[in-house]
């Protein structure tokens, strides 16, 4: 990170993980890159989301299973007089690791009951009719780094 005074302790990347709402999940075909949105949930180094069992990441993930992702958990616009003076107050999050599919029906309720709880509903049940139409990713989080602005020590 360029600028280290900015970067987030462990503890903080953690908390920003576990408080972010939407993950932007970066994907390659080739040479060709795609973003997309998701809903996610995050438990001990590992993120969950889960999609149709059809579509354009599914079929990119099939062929290359290594992401990238971005959470912002906060951010805010900051005005000033000047054009060049406006800039953002923001905390980040981004990192990359190996997607897998979770499969089996138990490891789908499990990975769904910790992307619910990441949102604050822990009274979950998924009938065996969704199981089947739904895909679940589990994403091993090999590498991440947070980052505040402004710097901590002046917040």
């Amino acid at each position: 990170m360029r600028r280290s005074k900015k970067r987030a302790s462990a503890e903080q990347t953690e908390m920003m993980l576990r408080s972010g709402k939407v993950l932007y999940l970066a994907l390659a075909d080739g040479n060709i890159p795609y973003v997309v949105p998701m809903s996610y949930g995050y438990r001990d180094g590992v993120i969950y989301m889960h999609c149709a069992n059809e579509g354009r990441k599914l079929d990119m993930l099939k062929k290359n299973a290594e992401a990238a992702f971005s959470i912002v958990p906060s951010c805010e616009l900051i005005k000033k007089d000047t054009s060049c003076g406006w800039t953002f107050n923001f905390e980040s999050v981004s990192g990359s690791g190996n997607v897998e599919f979770v499969t089996d029906a138990e490891g789908k309720r499990a990975a769904l009951n910790v992307l619910m709880e990441h949102y604050g509903k822990f009274d979950n049940s998924y009938p065996d009719e969704m199981m089947d139409v739904t895909c679940v990713l589990k994403l091993t989080v090999k590498e991440c780094s947070g980052k505040i602005s402004p710097a901590p020590s002046v917040l």
